[in-house]
C-alpha cells in the first residue's frame, strides 16, 4: 500500500500487476453482443416452416410461383446488409452497429406480421418484410464475431469468434420450434420474433462497452483505457492496462489507415477503397477466407436449411417432417457449442478437416442410398442428414467466420469483413436459387453428390492451405501474413506472450 503510482499520458496507474482476466466478464458480453443475432438468423430457417401455411392460407395463399420468391428474397438482400456492416462498423463503433442490427431486425419482423392481416397487399408487404430481415441477418452476421475478437483473451478467442454458429443455430432451432407450436400461423411467429431484439437492443445498449481497438483507432484514448478496464473487470487501471492501450496504438500507427472523413472525388475514395488489398496482410488472408466461404455455401450447408421440409422429403426420411428438422436443427446446436469448446484446444484445421470428411462421407452415401434405393435401411437417410448437420457445424459452417474476425488488421477489419460475407451470401443465393433446378435437372441422387464432390474439394483445400491460427494474438496473425519470419516460430501451445497483450491487431 506503500508504494507511489506512476502518472501516465492517460491517468494514474495502480502499481501491482499480472491480474487475471475475468473470463465470466467476457462470457457476460459475449451473451449480449451476440444476442444481436438471434432474430437475425431466424429468417434463414423462416421459409422453411412459412410455405407451406402460407401455401394452404384461405384468405390470400401464395402461388408457388410465390412462395419460391419469398424463400430467395432474403438471399438477395442479405449480402447487402454483409457489405454496409463493415463500412458502418469501422465508422460508427462496433456498439453501435450492434444496436442497428437489433432496429432493422425488429422493423422487418414487425412488417412480417402485419403482413398476416392484409388480403390485397398481403404479397408485397412479406417481400418487403423478408427483404428487411435477410438485410438483417448479413447485417449481424460479423459484428458480435468482430466485436468478441477484439474483447477476448487469445486462450478464449477460439470459443467467442465461432460462438456466431451457436447463436445462429439457436435461431434455427427456435424458428423450427415456433413453426411446429403454430404451424398455421406465421404472423405469431413473427410477433414473438419480433420480441427478442428488443430485449438485445437493452442488453447492448447498457452493458456493452465500446471496444478499445475501434476506440484507439480514431483516437479516443482515455475512453479505450475506461472502457479496457470495464472489459477486464479490473478495480484499478493497472500496468497491463497501460501496456495493452500502449500496443494498440502502435499498432495504429503501423497500419498508416486512417478513418478520417474525406472530401476526396469518387475515384480517390474508390481507389483508397482498395488500397488496403495491395497489402499481403489483407489480400492473403482475404483469399483464403473467402474461399472456405465458397466451399462453405457450395456444400450445401445452408440450403437444407431454407429447403429443410422440401430436402427432408427429397431424401426419403419418413418420419413427420417438422419433427424431422426440429432434430436436425437440435444436432446443429449442438455441434455449434461442441466447437466452441474444442476449437480452443484442437484448433481451426483439425476441425474443419473433421468437418470436412464428415460432409463428404454423408453425401455421398445418401446419394447412392437413393440411386441404389437399399432395401431394410430406411433410417438412413435421416441419419445421413444428422451427421451431415452436425459435422458440417463443427467447421464448415463456423469457422470462416471466425477466420474472417481474427485474419484482419483492426482499422479495416470491418469493412474486408463485410466485403467477404458480402460474397458469402452472394454464394448463398446461388446455390440456394439453383437447388430446385438442381432436383428437377440432375434428380435427389445428382444433387446430392454434388454438394458430396464440393464437401471433398472443400476438405483438399483446408489440408493443403488452411493455416492455423489456435493461440496466436491478432498481432501474431498479423505478421504471419506480412511474412514476417517470427511469427512463424510461435508454436501454437505457447501462450507465454498471449496474456500479456489484449487482441492487438
Amino acid at each position: 500500500m506503500g508504494e507511489k503510482s506512476e502518472t501516465t499520458p492517460f491517468r494514474t496507474v495502480t502499481p501491482g500487476g499480472n491480474q487475471k482476466r475475468s473470463t465470466w466478464k467476457q462470457v457476460i458480453l459475449a451473451l449480449v453482443a451476440y444476442s444481436a443475432s438471434l432474430a437475425p438468423s431466424m429468417s434463414i430457417g423462416f421459409s422453411a416452416v412459412a410455405i407451406p401455411a402460407l401455401i394452404s392460407d384461405e384468405v390470400a395463399p401464395l402461388t408457388m410461383s410465390q412462395a419460391s420468391w419469398f424463400a430467395s428474397i432474403a438471399s438477395i438482400a442479405t449480402p447487402l446488409g454483409c457489405l454496409i456492416s463493415g463500412p458502418t462498423s469501422d465508422r460508427l463503433g462496433r456498439k453501435s452497429v450492434l444496436l442497428m442490427v437489433n432496429l432493422i431486425t425488429f422493423i422487418g419482423w414487425i412488417t412480417i406480421a402485419v403482413a398476416m392481416d392484409l388480403k390485397d397487399a398481403r404479397y408485397a408487404t412479406l417481400i418487403v418484410g423478408r427483404l428487411l430481415t435477410g438485410f438483417s441477418t448479413g447485417f449481424a452476421s460479423m459484428p458480435p464475431v468482430v466485436y468478441m475478437s477484439e474483447v477476448s483473451t487469445p486462450r478464449l478467442r477460439g470459443v467467442f469468434t465461432t460462438a456466431n454458429g451457436v447463436f445462429f443455430a439457436i435461431g434455427i432451432l427456435t424458428v423450427y420450434v415456433f413453426g411446429a407450436i403454430f404451424p398455421a400461423s406465421c404472423g405469431t411467429v413473427a410477433v414473438l420474433t419480433a420480441i427478442l431484439p428488443c430485449i438485445s437492443m437493452v442488453l447492448v445498449t447498457f452493458i456493452l462497452p465500446e471496444t478499445p481497438q475501434w476506440l484507439v483507432t480514431n483516437n479516443r484514448i482515455d475512453e479505450a483505457s475506461t472502457n479496457m478496464q470495464r472489459i477486464y473487470g479490473y478495480t484499478e487501471y493497472t500496468p497491463e492496462i497501460y501496456n495493452d492501450i500502449q500496443d494498440l496504438i502502435q499498432r495504429r500507427e503501423a497500419n498508416k489507415v486512417t478513418l478520417k472523413t474525406s472530401t476526396e472525388n469518387l475515384s480517390r475514395k474508390i481507389q483508397k477503397f482498395f488500397e488496403p488489398f495491395r497489402r499481403p496482410t489483407c489480400y492473403k488472408p482475404f483469399l483464403i477466407v473467402q474461399t472456405f466461404f465458397f466451399f462453405q455455401q457450395f456444400t450445401g450447408t445452408f440450403v437444407i436449411v431454407f429447403y429443410a421440409i422440401d430436402i427432408v422429403e427429397e431424401a426419403g426420411v419418413q418420419i413427420n417432417s417438422y419433427i424431422a428438422i426440429v432434430l436436425i436443427a437440435f444436432v446443429r446446436f449442438l455441434g455449434a457449442v461442441l466447437v466452441s469448446f474444442i476449437s480452443r484446444n484442437y484448433g481451426r484445421r483439425p476441425i474443419s478437416l473433421i468437418s470436412g470428411v464428415g460432409m463428404t462421407f454423408t453425401m455421398c452415401l445418401l446419394a447412392v442410398y437413393l440411386h441404389q434405393q437399399w432395401q431394410g435401411v430406411s433410417w438412413l437417410p435421416f441419419a445421413c442428414l444428422m451427421v451431415y448437420f452436425f459435422t458440417s457445424t463443427l467447421g464448415f459452417i463456423t469457422m470462416p467466420f471466425a477466420l474472417a474476425a481474427e485474419c484482419f488488421p483492426a482499422e479495416i477489419k470491418g469493412t474486408v469483413t463485410g466485403v467477404i460475407t458480402c460474397f458469402a451470401y452472394l454464394f448463398n443465393f446461388i446455390v440456394v436459387k439453383i437447388y430446385p433446378s438442381l432436383i428437377v435437372g440432375i434428380g435427389a441422387f445428382g444433387t446430392f453428390m454434388f454438394y458430396g464432390l464440393f464437401s471433398a474439394a472443400g476438405t483438399l483445400f483446408v489440408y493443403f492451405l488452411l493455416p492455423e491460427t489456435k493461440g496466436k494474438t491478432l498481432a501474431e496473425i498479423e505478421e504471419y501474413f506480412g511474412g514476417k519470419s517470427k511469427c512463424s516460430q510461435i508454436q501454437n501451445g505457447d501462450e507465454s506472450v498471449h496474456e500479456k497483450m489484449l487482441q492487438a491487431s
